[in-house]
């Protein structure tokens, strides 16, 4: 742990012109045929994740934060352009049927370009919606929702099971 905090210190304070932070967005849904992964990298590359190492597509995209930074339901939007995916992305979004409850899950994680076997920062979302017109794709993400009062879903020990210590 000492190890990781150093590193991110070290970089965050003065990185080096020959590191960067790589970010990756992971989409996944149980009517998909694949998980999507993506990056910004001009070339198909491969990552280290929770599964072993995995292959990440090249695409232009932008994660960005959709709100203010006060508001606790934090929105994101994810921008992927989809020119050379167009067809194959859109025929994976279709396969999503429209009536579903379930939400496709999208995972940011964070890599140092020096060594793409240790995560830095992962956040876990669920996208609320997707447009995809041709040429790019928009899709809104949040934290998941468990509260009655936004979703209508119940608090359930599986889902979050830290509350047992609380319940």
């Amino acid at each position: 742990m000492e190890d990781l905090e150093a590193r991110l210190r070290i970089f965050l304070a003065s990185a080096p012109a020959d590191k960067h932070a790589i970010a990756t967005i992971e989409l996944s849904h149980s009517a998909m045929s694949k998980v999507w992964r993506l990056w910004r990298e001009p070339y198909v590359g491969a990552i280290t994740t929770e599964g072993g190492v995995v292959e990440v597509l090249p695409v232009n995209l932008e994660l960005r934060l959709a709100g203010s930074e006060g508001n606790l339901d934090q929105k994101f939007d994810i921008l992927i352009d989809t020119v050379d995916i167009e067809d194959e992305f859109r025929e994976e979004m279709d396969r999503i049927p429209v009536n579903t409850v379930e939400k496709v899950r999208a995972v940011y994680r964070e890599y140092l370009s020096d060594d793409l076997t240790e995560v830095q920062t992962t956040a876990v979302l669920q996208v609320e919606t997707a447009t995809y017109p041709a040429g790019i794709a928009t899709l809104s993400a949040v934290s998941p929702r468990l509260n009655v009062t936004r979703t209508g879903e119940i608090y359930a020990p599986k889902d979050v099971p830290m509350l047992r210590a609380f319940v």
